[in-house]
């Protein structure tokens, strides 16, 4: 019974009710949260703040019945807010669809992206590198706009001598975007970086979560077709979603030793990869969980960044470690004591701020080094 009304959550009438309960009931038990969590043993972290310990509970809670009403975010490619910051970028004529990107029923189309903290000029070229930037959600939710990937692009632009470039990509929340999708929209901006002369030389790739996993599965593309994209300068990894498959498990989160300090659920990851990598298309494959697919990425050196107490911990170090076991690779492993899941998206929402900041910090130092 219990299976049947989740089943019909994400339709409407049934969807409005759920909504209007879930938010009663939030509103009911918050106050109650936050009391329990003043005594600072009753919280999830020894060194978190009263603000730290109830934001994380409450986007727990949230991001769990999110999973269950699972939306299906608008797709527009209308400037909005962003304005002349917003550019739309059709699908590439030339010939760099290959492989795995090659798709009986899912075929490039236009994406958009916002510039950060101003439009990109050809003149800019001389003096800066780009940041491309593909924003994390479990693939089924955020957009790379301000409002979105505000947070984000501010320590990026705070803290390097770069414009960055934020990537629409399609969300398989939304019918027809399932994998490969998401990927051939990174290679579509990554491909339009160039075509505006930018060279590959100059250009970053960046990813937060599930968007760290497509920079992943992007370089990997780069490697495998050496004829038909250039390697980027570097790539930034922000608590990189390396083993999507897990969430196909029982109890992917609920069962990991650092649960109680992530929000992070079951029930929203495993949304976010059967949405992805709906059968017959193979969650376990290097293109979708790099976790056990190590390769070679010689020339592009790599920051992986992940937080001490998140869920993906263990799965990070493990690609990292991997990743740095093949000769030619290079890669920059940093740990953030005390934080959870992508403090580089919501941290600040989260009142981690001055973890972020030393976080950024640190990759700006790394950065500058590099490029």
């Amino acid at each position: 019974m219990a299976s049947l009304l989740q089943s019909l959550i994400p339709y409407h009438p049934f969807k409005a009710l759920y909504v209007l309960i879930v938010a009663l009931s939030i509103s009911l038990r918050a106050p109650f949260w936050f009391l329990c969590l003043i005594p600072r043993f009753l919280r999830q972290h020894p060194s978190w703040t009263l603000r730290q310990s109830f934001m994380v509970k409450l986007l727990s809670v949230a991001s769990h019945h999110a999973s269950l009403v699972r939306d299906h975010p608008h797709w527009s490619l209308s400037p909005g807010t962003e304005k002349e910051r917003y550019e739309c970028i059709p699908p590439s004529q030339k010939d760099i669809y290959r492989g795995v990107l090659k798709d009986r029923e899912i075929k490039p189309v236009e994406v958009g992206g916002t510039w950060y903290p101003t439009v990109y000029g050809p003149s800019d070229a001389k003096r800066k590198a780009v940041i491309l930037h593909l924003h994390g959600g479990a693939f089924v939710v955020g957009d790379g706009r301000k409002s979105d990937l505000g947070h984000g692009t501010a320590l990026l632009t705070s803290h390097t001598d770069c414009w960055v470039f934020g990537l629409q990509y399609r969300l398989s929340s939304n019918p027809g975007c399932r994998f490969p999708a998401a990927l051939q929209d990174a290679v579509t901006g990554y491909q339009s970086l160039l075509d505006r002369g930018i060279p590959a030389s100059s250009i970053i790739l960046s990813g937060d979560s599930a968007g760290a996993n497509l920079v992943i599965a992007l370089l990997r593309y780069i490697t495998e077709y050496p004829d038909v994209l250039p390697k980027p300068k570097a790539a930034l990894l922000w608590c990189a979603w390396v083993n999507p498959a897990v969430a196909l498990k029982p109890n992917p989160c609920t069962g990991n030793r650092n649960h109680k300090t992530d929000f992070l659920q079951d029930a929203f990851a495993e949304w976010g990869v059967r949405a992805y990598a709906p059968a017959p298309v193979d969650a376990t494959g290097p293109y979708i969980s790099p976790v056990d697919y190590p390769f070679r990425c010689e020339g592009v050196p790599m920051w992986v960044q992940f937080g001490e107490v998140e869920i993906l911990a263990d799965a990070i170090v493990q690609f990292a470690e991997g990743m740095r076991g093949i000769e030619g690779n290079e890669v920059e492993v940093h740990e953030d004591k005390g934080a959870p899941h992508d403090i580089f998206l919501i941290g600040g929402m989260l009142g981690f701020k001055d973890t972020t900041e030393n976080m950024a910090r640190a990759m700006g130092k790394w950065l500058k080094e590099k490029v």
